[in-house]
């Protein structure tokens, strides 16, 4: 049963990545389509989003876009699919701004596509609101992983830190990969050119206020060929099945 909002913001899924540590198994594939069982990745990354009432879904694809474009003309979905691939390597946060033109909602969700964590979207956009924030980012609590980076914040939770991966792993929180931004702030990120979202552009947000919210669910990503190899076991056993987030459980044992 989805569970709706009443005026869902579109999705941005950076798909654009090269996935370097998984060429050798991926083979000229894509990381988000990677098979899942009978289902590829990115499926598992928009389910909760869709899940829970968004209707509108963009997938901002770069290195092999092609073949997500493919996979798309195929799929049969209940949102509204568009793409937008960017003309050269851009970075999370170039390829973002290339496809804000195509945004039409005033807030917007962005999420990596190869990574699907259990996220209360209702709660998540509450707590954007409230602070009145122009970007929010979904964070979990660390769980010691170093090839990752951290984000410290105060008891606001206004964020006041980014830390590079090997750090501190002892303060702080994971980045989810999930965040809430307003379309104008998007304005702010340099246009046609390569620019990182997590080591350029969100750091020079912290003067004027970037918030985080703590998610509770748990956080898979596809990163590695071993938590590839993970999350794959994890889709494929029936009894492992349970331990998946309710928000992708639909997907996982269909």
């Amino acid at each position: 049963m989805n569970v709706d909002i009443t005026d869902p913001p579109d999705l941005l899924v950076l798909c654009g990545g090269q996935g370097t540590r998984l060429r050798s198994i991926l083979r000229g594939q894509p990381k988000p389509l990677a098979m899942m069982g009978k289902r590829p990745f990115i499926e598992f990354a928009i389910a909760p989003f869709v899940w829970q009432g968004v209707r509108r879904v963009i997938l901002c694809t770069g290195h092999l876009g092609h073949q997500f474009e493919k996979w798309g003309a195929n799929h049969t979905c209940t949102y509204d699919l568009i793409f937008s691939r960017e003309p050269m390597p851009l970075g999370t946060a170039g390829a973002i701004r290339h496809a804000s033109q195509l945004i039409t909602s005033s807030t917007v969700v962005v999420a990596n596509g190869d990574s699907v964590c259990g996220i209360d979207l209702h709660r998540l956009l509450a707590c954007h609101a409230e602070k009145k924030a122009r970007a929010t980012m979904a964070l979990t609590n660390s769980d010691g992983r170093r090839d990752v980076g951290m984000v410290v914040m105060d008891a606001q939770h206004r964020i006041t830190a980014f830390c590079e991966k090997g750090g501190d792993r002892s303060v702080g929180f994971h980045n989810a990969g999930i965040y809430v931004f307003e379309r104008s702030v998007l304005e702010l990120i340099p246009a046609r050119q390569p620019c990182s979202l997590e080591l350029e552009w969100l750091p020079t947000l912290i003067p004027t206020g970037i918030y985080g919210f703590v998610s509770q669910g748990p956080l898979y990503d596809i990163g590695t060929p071993e938590r590839l190899a993970e999350f794959q076991t994890l889709v494929c056993s029936k009894a492992a099945s349970q331990g998946i987030p309710s928000s992708i459980r639909f997907v996982a044992c269909a």
